[in-house]
This record gives structure tokens, sequence and C-alpha cells, in this order.
């Protein structure tokens, strides 16, 4: 799947995916940006250039089976990730609602996560999230997390990475990939 992704990526000129395994997520630089747990958790500072977040948009949007935010006036202010049904995997602890996996409000710019609850927790203690105080309650899935919007080219190759998890958590194929490959490990020893 990240192969996809990559070649998707190399055709359209955009950045590439680097995928950190969980463990070696390098260790964010700086004090962690504030955020407001209220109705909507959300960032409060510490940003960055938004062209950062728009150019993350842009190409999270344009990947295999990502289907596009339907545009509603109610909702203007979020963009919502989702996979189209056949791609989406059967296990709902990979989605906010629906076939959502990943969440992105812009009036207050503030990503949305859901990752393998290893990945998540790497995420946290690196300091590129914080878990959402939403899934404490079980209202959210257990591997929610507010990613820090990125300031800076590193930091978007990090959230390109934890999306990229969200992603393959996210999407059946993906999963079936690892089956098979599995599988094969498993003939050849």
């Amino acid at each position: 799947m990240l192969d996809i992704i990559e070649r998707h990526n190399a055709e359209k000129g955009r950045l590439t995916t680097t995928r950190f395994a969980s463990e070696a997520l390098p260790v964010r630089k700086g004090a962690r940006p504030k955020t407001i747990i209220g109705p909507l958790n959300v960032q409060c500072n510490g940003h960055g250039d938004p062209k950062y977040l728009k150019q993350l948009l842009n190409d999270i949007l344009s990947w295999p089976y990502v289907e596009p935010t339907p545009t509603s006036p109610n909702h203007l202010d979020r963009v919502s990730v989702r996979l189209q049904g056949i791609a989406a995997t059967d296990d709902s602890s990979a989605f906010i609602s629906g076939t959502e996996f990943a969440r992105v409000l812009l009036a207050a710019p503030t990503i949305i996560l859901v990752l393998p609850l290893v990945c998540a927790h790497w995420a946290i203690v690196r300091g590129w999230a914080e878990p959402h105080h939403l899934q404490s309650s079980g209202l959210m899935p257990a591997g929610t997390v507010i990613v820090y919007t990125p300031t800076n080219r590193e930091e978007l190759e990090v959230c390109y990475s934890l999306f990229f998890e969200s992603y393959y958590f996210a999407c059946k194929f993906a999963r079936e990939e690892a089956v098979k490959a599995s599988r094969v490990e498993q003939l050849i020893a």
C-alpha cells in the first residue's frame, strides 16, 4: 500500500511519505502546543505556517480510496477524511465514525487521527500527539489522538507518516496484504 502512495505522490510531484516504525518516531523538538478540552478538543497555539497543513490535506485527500469530503454549509470549518466503503476494514476501532479515519478542523487548525494503539502510544511519548479526551470515555476509539499541526518540513514528514499509519489501519486492502505476506513467510520458513 505504501508503494502505491509513493508512486502516486511521485507522479504528482508531492512530498514522499516517510514511514517511521512507531518506536522510531523522532522526538519532537520544543514545547507541546496547548490544547483546549471542551465540546471540541482543539489545538490553540503552535500551528505554524498554514501552507504545511494545506499541503498535507491536499496530498492525503488524493490518496487511493480516500473519498472526497462532501461540501456542506454546516461543515465548512472541517475536513472529514474517509475511505471509500470498498476499501474500509470492518474493524470499527479504526474509525471516528462511519469510514472517517481522520478529521482536520480548519478554524482552529487541529488534526484528529485514529491510530493503532502502539502507534498512538509512541506518537504521544515522542511529543507529536496527545490522547483525544473523548477516547477515555469510550466516545471515540482508544487510539484517537490530537496530532499537532506541522510547523516545518520535518514535522510535515512525521504528520505524513502518522496519517499513513491511520490510513493503513483503516484500509482492509492493506490488512489483506499483510496477512498474505505473513502466510508467504510461514510457507517459506
